[in-house]
């Protein structure tokens, strides 16, 4: 009798462990912001993991409502969390210390508080490791100079946005081991991106390239748009954005989600997080505009408005 309430007791005392760290319905992802590209690389995440559907938590990348959806799924305790997208990461390092965290589509996660030092991947914060995929800029440079030869080419960018600074950056580093001189102008608002654009086709960029940063929505119809009118040459490197431009190259994030859930089957397995560097990974997706290729072959430039 005593070993039947003994094992009773114990079988109690452990329950909630179980219930929370079990192998079963454990994962929590944690995404921001929404979008389609989220949803390709949570789809990835499910089918590399073979559970079916996780329980999905995505928060908007700006107000208090984050931090409020994170406290109620931390309240839950879920025995691992898939971190997608800076903002997500930003909300989570800081304040989550013991639950296994997996992070992924995050261009630089040594600003977050995950980890400090890009030299070094292999130290960060203990309980969180994951894969870091900076926009796939050179690939764009390196395609695009392959398929257009050395031109021109303009960046409009925002300086209130983190994301398009540091690819401006970028370019202004790299475009010139490629051929490629680059101008950039800066906008910091939707009633100066026209203008923008006009001053870099006016200083003889005869390709403008497309970075994958949140201002760039605002101006990327208005320059596929030229791009269809052959105003000028339209190289992107956003997502979401492609029709009008001659090249388009940008991360594959099924692929990036499906590397995020065969990292966290190792921690499932019984990796520590902290004896796991941060991976550097980002495969992309290229595709050509075959038909606005043979006219830019064959036309000269439509006149300019």
């Amino acid at each position: 009798m005593r070993c039947h309430l003994w094992g009773l007791t114990l079988w109690l005392l452990l329950l909630p462990a179980l219930l929370s760290c079990g192998a079963e319905g454990g994962i929590t992802v944690f995404c921001s912001p929404d979008s389609p590209r989220m949803r390709q690389a949570i789809a990835g995440v499910e089918a590399a993991l073979g559970r079916g559907k996780l329980e999905v938590v995505c928060i908007p990348e700006l107000g208090r409502q984050g931090e409020e959806e994170l406290r109620r799924v931390r309240e839950r305790r879920p025995g691992m969390l898939v971190v997608l997208g800076t903002p997500a990461l930003l909300k989570v390092a800081p304040v989550e210390k013991r639950t296994p965290v997996v992070f992924a589509l995050v261009g630089n996660p040594y600003f977050t508080g995950a980890a400090h030092d890009p030299k070094h991947p292999e130290i960060h914060q203990e309980n969180i490791t994951g894969i870091a995929s900076p926009a796939p800029l050179n690939a764009s440079l390196k395609q695009g100079a392959t398929l257009l030869g050395p031109r021109v080419w303009g960046l409009l960018y925002d300086p209130n946005d983190g994301v398009a600074v540091e690819l401006k950056n970028r370019f202004l580093k790299e475009a010139p081991k490629h051929g490629i001189k680059p101008l950039v102008v800066a906008a910091g608002d939707g009633a100066a991106d026209r203008k923008g654009l006009e001053r870099l086709r006016d200083q003889g960029a005869r390709v403008i390239y497309l970075p994958p940063a949140p201002s760039a929505g605002r101006y990327a119809p208005l320059l596929l748009d030229w791009g269809k009118q052959q105003q000028v040459m339209v190289v992107s490197g956003h997502p979401e954005w492609r029709r009008g431009a001659v090249l388009w190259v940008a991360l594959d994030y099924r692929k990036l989600g499906e590397e995020a859930g065969a990292l966290a089957r190792r921690v499932l397995g019984g990796e520590a997080p902290v004896k796991i560097p941060i991976a550097e990974k980002a495969p992309i997706e290229v595709q050509v505009d075959e038909g606005l290729l043979r006219k830019w072959s064959g036309h000269p430039p439509a006149a300019k408005n």
